[in-house]
């Protein structure tokens, strides 16, 4: 049984402290190869933590890019501390087929994902055609600044904003934080999710197809956080159907991301 499979969340670029220590492009586009992963999304690691340097952050993705024969694609990033230039960034590559989304990240911003200040990120959005992606995690003693991007805190948007797809990365992260996700998700259409990171719980995506459907759930592996294989390893050893696994793998990604119906 083979799929095709899209990566819809990994972090391109060198950073210290990452579970693969060859984070080469070469090597990245291998393990692709080797484990049938036909495409990939990048947030690059300048979007992460404040640093607000998204024009160098997407001329690192163009690279990879390149490097990849066009196969790591590309996330705009988009901040508090500087939102007059990350709309700007989202508006001069809206036709820009290297970038297919936009990339919050609140926990890493220390700004709450309610504030108004990210407003301008959801308007833009809805002007560009491109669905919001942000990093979401459960209330965490061992890194207190989750507080800023748990699952309620973004209920507020997808409700104002039908018209923008928004994907919960790490779909809430732990598991009251997944539970308060799926919620959100009966309730709006517009309201996705990516299996993102290390969330080893016995029954996650079995629970997920249950209560939201495989067409609004992608795969992500959070490479170079951690690596391709656990989370993929989630999808394929679920007790769900093979197209329900083939929409979560492929299908589903390539749709909200690059337009397309298989």
């Amino acid at each position: 049984m083979s799929f095709k499979i899209i990566d819809a969340h990994m972090h391109v670029g060198p950073a210290a402290g990452r579970m693969v220590p060859d984070q080469s492009i070469e090597q990245l586009v291998h393990v692709m190869d080797k484990l049938g992963i036909e495409k990939g999304i990048s947030a690059n690691v300048y979007d992460l933590a404040g640093k607000e340097r998204y024009e160098e952050g997407l001329a690192m993705d163009a690279k990879a890019y390149e490097l990849s024969g066009g196969r790591i694609f590309s996330f705009s990033g988009f901040g508090t501390l500087h939102p007059e230039e990350g709309v700007a960034s989202i508006r001069a590559h809206k036709d820009d087929p290297r970038v297919v989304g936009i990339k919050l990240h609140p926990a890493g911003g220390r700004s709450r994902a309610d504030d108004e200040k990210y407003r301008p990120v959801w308007e833009v959005a809805k002007e560009v055609d491109k669905p919001i992606m942000s990093h979401t995690w459960a209330v965490s003693t061992y890194n207190p600044n989750q507080t800023y991007a748990t699952a309620d805190l973004f209920e507020k948007w997808v409700r104002e904003y039908p018209e923008v797809t928004f994907v919960f990365g790490h779909c809430g992260g732990r598991y009251h934080g997944v539970k308060d996700a799926i919620a959100i998700g009966k309730k709006y259409k517009n309201a996705y999710f990516d299996i993102t990171g290390d969330i080893f719980m016995n029954g996650f995506v079995e629970e997920l197809v249950e209560n939201i459907g495989a067409d609004r759930i992608v795969y992500g592996s959070d490479y170079t956080m951690i690596e391709q294989r656990p989370m993929m390893g989630a999808v394929l050893g679920a007790n769900i159907s093979t197209l329900d696994k083939e929409k979560i793998l492929y299908h589903t990604a390539n749709r909200i991301y690059f337009k397309k119906e298989d």
